[in-house]
């Protein structure tokens, strides 16, 4: 029988130190990014009343996607499935009376049942950043170069943005006149670049030539300003052909950005999330199979907490990142512990003292815990990856034994004024 107190639930697990240490580096390296550029941190809670994830005016998380329950009181609530609404909430309350830009930034786990498990994990987390209060091309074009180089400093090199337009899409869409049902299924499968289906649903719809031919190239309109220059030719819609316009103006700011490289123009781009209202993006790299960050304009959202705001922003997937990172065997220069002080009971005092002495300096130490034998602290500190021991015999005298992969271990004995001999000349 299984015993489950042994075992962590289907879509979560446990993150051990080497891991652990990985991302809190990689958090490190994007919060120092986000901090550069004037984004303060946030915390929403972990759980909040249902209402904040699920509102059919936000679309935003489908109830049964959320893990949900009930207070004492009977109110129903959820975890934390999406990390912007949250904040949304707190800048229509905690900000209610602050004018824009508002800048924030978080880093927490968000909590979803996976449409289809297939080794998702349903706890996850996520760095990021909104922008309130201030609709223009520029705001968008700091957040996308924010989400560049936040990814860039990770250490991920080979990566590039795709950029969307929903305003564009709907526009074009509309210019099809098709009935909601056809409009719907047309949208599926411009999302899932199935070309085949797309042609066979139009070509025999009463539609103008060029959105014809517009939408059978949409889904291979990857590209800079020559994509935009080509659906101006194919669309009349003047939503559709403001929204490229701004595409355009967009590049241009990129480019004084130096992040222009990174990014192309995805025309067949659909939102994943219903309150995104202009541009959306997403990050994609090699070695991983989805996406690394997702964005996009939302000028609705806030509003329906109290305060009509504007706002744009993106969240990165952390474990994706790192999944990256691994697989590309990028080096994170982080390091477990790499040395050990052992002592006999003459010596543990100067031993304590003298490592303590050393932690300040930023030198990472343990302590031996499993008493004076040397042979048995030499042989834990090989099992452990240490590069080094030191074994206090006394308050003077120490072995020093330098732990190599390929020739066992070089010892050589030294007296404590080898070790701390600088400190020691300074206090004099």
């Amino acid at each position: 029988m299984l015993n489950i107190k042994l075992h962590t639930p289907i879509g979560v697990r446990d993150i051990l130190p080497r891991e652990a240490m990985a991302k809190k580096e990689v958090c490190a390296r994007i919060e120092k990014v986000f901090e550069g550029y004037g984004y303060n941190v946030v915390e929403s809670p972990m759980f909040e009343y249902i209402e904040v994830f699920s509102d059919e005016k936000m679309g935003s998380t489908s109830p049964k996607q959320m893990f949900r329950f009930f207070d004492r009181n009977g109110g129903s609530l959820a975890l934390r499935s999406d990390m912007t609404p949250p904040i949304a909430r707190i800048a229509a309350t905690a900000y209610a009376k602050t004018e824009g830009p508002l800048r924030f930034s978080y880093f927490g786990n968000a909590f979803r049942y996976s449409e289809s498990y297939q080794g998702k994990l349903c706890e996850f987390p996520q760095a990021g950043i909104e922008l309130m209060g201030v609709d223009s091309t520029d705001a968008d074009a700091e957040v996308i170069a924010l989400a560049v180089k936040s990814i860039l400093s990770t250490g991920v090199k080979e990566f590039r943005l795709h950029i969307g337009q929903v305003q564009f899409f709907k526009s074009i869409l509309e210019e099809t006149g098709l009935l909601l049902e056809d409009c719907n299924e047309l949208k599926n499968m411009v999302a899932k670049r199935n070309y085949v289906g797309v042609e066979s649903l139009i070509e025999d719809k009463d539609i103008d030539e060029n959105i014809k031919q517009l939408f059978v190239k949409l889904p291979k309109m990857v590209g800079t300003k020559n994509v935009i220059a080509e659906a101006v030719r194919l669309t009349k819609s003047k939503e559709a052909l403001t929204a490229l316009k701004e595409m355009e103006n967009l590049y241009d700011i990129l480019k004084l950005y130096g992040v222009e490289d990174y990014v192309v123009f995805d025309l067949g781009m659909v939102n994943s999330l219903n309150y995104y209202t202009g541009i959306i993006f997403r990050g994609y790299t090699y070695g991983t199979g989805c996406s690394i960050l997702d964005g996009g304009r939302y000028d609705n959202l806030v509003e329906q907490f109290g305060k009509k705001i504007p706002a744009v922003g993106f969240g990165i997937k952390v474990n994706e990142v790192l999944n990256v990172l691994e697989n590309n065997k990028v080096d994170l220069g982080v390091e477990g512990t790499k040395a050990m002080v052992a002592y006999t009971s003459e010596g543990k005092e100067t031993a304590l003292k003298t490592a303590d002495t050393y932690r300040e300096s930023g030198i990472k130490l343990e302590n031996s815990l499993i008493g004076d034998n040397f042979e048995e602290n030499l042989s834990y500190a090989k099992e452990r990856g240490m590069e080094s021991l030191l074994y206090f015999m006394d308050s003077v005298n120490i072995k020093y034994v330098k732990i190599l992969d390929e020739i066992g271990v070089m010892t050589s004995d030294i007296t404590i004024y080898d070790l701390v001999k600088p400190q020691m000349e300074e206090e004099k």
